[in-house]
């Protein structure tokens, strides 16, 4: 095989460790941005590795071939299995665009099923240029959380409509300046773009729940966030403490099983619930640290 051909052929493998390198880099020190469209482009190259290996084996006679192919990886990159690679490129592009619609639909269905009714913003909080459509819906669980609609536009084909919902039992927990800051923390969410990136990753590992890699991702991505929504609520409202109740309230309203939504709680269940207990330390550690001299205290 000429060696630019060769070249061209590991190109996948070679971009995604590449991609994963500049993921592991920025996922500290770089805004969510830069971040969430480096792990979108991660888990592209990833999707096409996974199938075209996914179509190679099957057209090899399966659990044989899995053994072949572990005791010859670089077989798969040979010239004359350029098809099976095209073939893995449109498996990959059919499974991102199905995740989107479905990370659609689902957004919709909430609001079908749900009922929930139309708040107006809060006075005490001043709204973003572009304020989310708020809604609140009646449920038992604490919830809080944020999604994008894409939809048709005036002028324009599409545009998109970020919309947060909280639960009438969290509502009514809540304090006004503790619904600020959950507020506050939301919209840190629909800052980040949480709602256009996450939603969809969370989605698409629910599709690949057979997928280690897209399941660590989604939660460290889930966590990463969390915490930012958190540090952007304290610097809106200078209030650490005021968050750090709220997390609290919505902790002891939760159930333990409680698992069905990404929300205010992270990734819900136990998991969520030792997160949520870090994210409140670390709240009470930010007003003891002094740089929110007007929070008014736990």
């Amino acid at each position: 095989m000429p060696l630019g051909l060769l070249g061209l052929t590991y190109l996948p493998i070679l971009l995604w460790v590449a991609l994963g390198t500049a993921l592991l880099v920025s996922y500290r020190r770089s805004e969510s941005a830069l971040v969430f469209r480096l792990a979108a482009v991660f888990l592209g190259t990833w999707a096409l590795l996974a199938t075209s290996v996914l179509v190679w084996v099957l057209a090899n006679g399966g659990w044989p071939a899995v053994l072949r192919l572990f005791a010859a990886p670089l077989t798969i990159f040979d010239q004359q299995f350029l098809a099976f690679w095209l073939i893995g490129a449109a498996g990959a592009v059919l499974v991102f665009f199905v995740a989107f619609l479905l990370s659609q639909a689902v957004g919709r269905g909430f609001l079908l099923m749900l009922h929930p009714r139309t708040l107006d913003w809060p006075a005490r909080l001043s709204a973003p240029p572009s304020a989310p459509t708020l809604y609140v819906f009646a449920s038992e669980r604490p919830e809080a959380f944020t999604f994008t609609l894409v939809e048709r536009g005036g002028r324009r084909l599409l545009r998109r409509r970020e919309v947060v919902l909280i639960s009438e039992s969290l509502l009514a927990e809540l304090s006004p300046d503790e619904w600020d800051a959950v507020l506050a923390h939301e919209l840190g969410h629909v800052r980040d773009l949480d709602g256009r990136y996450l939603t969809f990753f969370r989605t698409l590992s629910r599709m690949m729940r057979w997928d280690p890699v897209l399941a660590l991702l989604a939660h460290a991505l889930t966590r990463r966030e969390e915490f930012r929504a958190d540090l952007h609520a304290v610097e809106l409202t200078g209030q650490p403490r005021v968050l750090a109740r709220a997390l609290y309230k919505a902790l002891r309203l939760a159930p333990l099983s409680d698992s069905v939504l990404p929300g205010l709680l992270g990734v819900g269940g136990r998991r969520g619930r030792e997160e949520t207990l870090e994210r409140i330390r670390r709240l009470v550690a930010l007003a003891e640290s002094g740089r929110f001299p007007e929070d008014p205290g736990a």
